[in-house]
C-alpha cells in the first residue's frame, strides 16, 4: 500500500486500524484523505488476511467533516465538475459501507457532518461518553446530500429530520437513541476494551459468514440504492455551488455571522 499523508495505517495480525491523521484541523476530510481512506478500504476489503477494520481519529476529535477550504473552492467549476469531485466522497463511503469485514468505528471528541457519514457505514460504533455529534450542514448553507443516503437507513426519517434540519449539537445518549452509535465507553481504557472485545468476537466467528450476512442485509432491501446515491450527489453539488454555501462557508472561515443570521 502506498505511503499515506493524511491517515496512518497499522496492522496487527488480522486487524487493520485506519487512523485519520489531520488532528490540527480536527481530522477534517480533504480530497487527499478521501482518496487515502478509499484506497485503504478497497485494499483491505479484498485481503483475506484482514478480518476486522477499525477506524478512528488521532487527537481530540474523530472527524469534523469536510475541510471547508476544499468545499469553498468551487466558484470556477461547473455543476458536472462538482458532481465528479463529490463522487470521490461518495465512493469513500461506499468502500466502508460495502466492506465484507467487521468495521468498527471508535469515537472520541466529536463526529460532525461528513464524520457522521463514516460512522453510519460502520458495523459497530462505540463512542466515549463525552463525544458530541452534529449534522451541521444547514448552518453554513449546505445540505447533507451524500451522507443522507447512509444516515437515513440508520436512523429513519423522523430522527434525520430532527437532527439535520435543526443542526442541533447532540450527545451520546441522543446518538444511541437515534441508532447512530451502539455503545458508550466511559473513558479511553473502556473504549479500547470494547473495541478489543468486538475484535475478539469477530475473530472467533466465520469471516465468510460475516461477509455473507452483510450481503444478506443488502439483498433483503436494506442496501443504499443507486437512485438515492445519485440524488444525494446532485443535492450535494448544487448546495456547494449555491450562494448560501459560499456565504456560510466564508462567514465560518472569517469568524463572522452569515448574512442570514437573525439579529435576535
Amino acid at each position: 500500500m502506498a505511503i499515506s499523508e493524511t491517515i496512518s495505517i497499522t496492522q496487527n495480525d488480522a486487524v487493520a486500524t485506519i487512523s485519520l491523521s489531520r488532528p490540527d484541523v480536527r481530522n477534517a476530510m480533504n480530497p487527499e484523505m478521501i482518496r487515502e481512506i478509499t484506497a485503504a478500504f478497497e485494499a483491505f476489503n479484498i485481503d483475506d488476511s484482514i478480518r476486522v477494520i477499525v477506524i478512528r481519529g488521532e487527537g481530540a476529535v474523530f472527524c469534523a467533516g469536510g475541510d471547508l477550504n476544499w468545499m469553498k473552492d468551487v466558484l470556477d467549476q461547473t455543476e458536472e465538475q462538482v458532481v465528479d469531485d463529490s463522487r470521490h466522497l461518495l465512493n469513500m463511503y461506499r468502500s466502508i459501507n460495502g466492506s465484507p469485514k467487521l468495521v468498527i468505528a471508535a469515537l472520541r471528541g466529536a463526529a460532525v457532518a461528513g464524520g457522521l457519514g463514516i460512522i453510519s457505514c460502520a458495523d459497530v460504533v462505540i463512542a466515549e461518553t463525552d463525544t458530541k455529534f452534529c449534522i451541521s450542514e444547514v448552518k453554513i448553507g449546505l445540505v447533507p446530500g451524500i451522507i443522507a443516503a447512509f444516515i437515513l437507513p440508520r436512523v429513519g426519517p423522523s430522527w434525520f429530520r430532527y437532527l439535520s434540519k435543526t443542526a442541533i449539537l447532540f450527545d451520546t445518549e441522543t446518538a444511541r437513541m437515534a441508532g447512530l452509535i451502539h455503545e458508550v465507553a466511559q473513558d479511553d481504557d473502556d473504549l479500547e476494551h470494547r473495541v478489543a472485545a468486538h475484535t475478539k468476537r469477530a475473530l472467533n466467528a466465520s469471516p465468510d459468514a460475516i461477509a455473507d450476512t452483510g450481503r444478506l442485509i443488502s439483498t433483503l432491501g436494506y442496501d443504499i440504492t443507486e437512485d438515492n446515491l445519485s440524488t444525494g450527489l446532485l443535492f450535494n453539488a448544487k448546495a456547494r455551488l449555491s450562494d448560501a454555501a459560499q456565504e456560510g462557508i466564508s462567514a465560518f472561515l472569517e469568524k463572522r455571522p452569515p448574512a442570514w443570521k437573525a439579529n435576535s
